[in-house]
């Protein structure tokens, strides 16, 4: 199913007009990621590793639900601004976490504190678009022939959660309680979901922003991490 999976994870220039609303404040997303138009060395290592461990444990403290640090609108009194912040304070956290753990392991610093900000802009830029990236993901997949019976392309629904990050009979739309009890338990889900916002941030969001503006990222938002495609 590669040709397929290589459709479903097409650049900008696929998103449709009703999902444009991703494209429309791309410069915040990517404001804190660091970038120059001079040509640069590539990581030593990938950086999407530690941005998939961040929003995979951003999505299990989200579900959570915690009204002192909310990843998401929790009640009609509450402001976009106190999520934000709450998202910003995360990925602060996360990362500040990682470069103490490497410190105490008498570690080389691993990355360089622009590609840590690069990270920290990619956490960032994934959490407060979720909403929009989860809802474009389930479109994607529920009008593909991944997700037609008839399809050869088939994948049976007891797989969606592990190998597409989705769970199946439009439980994305109905239930969010259900949909946040599956992402708590079950691993596999959490990290496949997480890789696939990603994919879709660097590819709708991220990518397109560098392009337009002729700065580029630490590892030119390339997307190789999924396997599938």
């Amino acid at each position: 199913s590669g040709d397929i999976f290589d459709a479903l994870l097409g650049g900008a220039s696929d998103v449709s007009g009703v999902e444009k609303n991703m494209e429309d404040n791309v410069e915040k997303s990517v404001e804190n990621v660091e970038t120059t138009v001079e040509e640069k060395a590539s990581p030593s290592q990938s950086l999407h590793h530690l941005t998939i461990d961040a929003i995979e444990e951003a999505f299990r403290f989200r579900a959570q639900n915690v009204t002192t640090s909310p990843l998401r609108l929790l009640d009609s009194n509450m402001e976009w601004f106190e999520v934000q912040y709450s998202v910003m304070k995360f990925a602060d956290r996360f990362l500040e976490k990682y470069t103490k753990g490497s410190k105490k392991k008498n570690e080389e610093p691993t990355w360089t504190e622009e590609e840590l900000q690069t990270i920290g802009g990619r956490i960032v830029g994934v959490l407060v678009r979720l909403d929009d990236l989860e809802w474009e993901w389930n479109h994607r997949v529920s009008t593909s022939t991944l997700g037609q019976p008839e399809s050869p392309d088939m994948i049976p629904y007891n797989q969606w959660k592990s190998i597409l990050g989705l769970h199946p009979d439009n439980v994305e739309q109905r239930c969010t309680k259900t949909l946040d009890m599956a992402l708590l338990e079950e691993e596999d889900f959490a990290r496949a979901r997480a890789e696939r916002m990603l994919a879709l941030f660097l590819l709708c969001v991220e990518g397109p922003a560098m392009k337009a503006s002729g700065n580029r990222s630490p590892d030119d938002s390339e997307v190789d991490f999924i396997q599938d495609s």
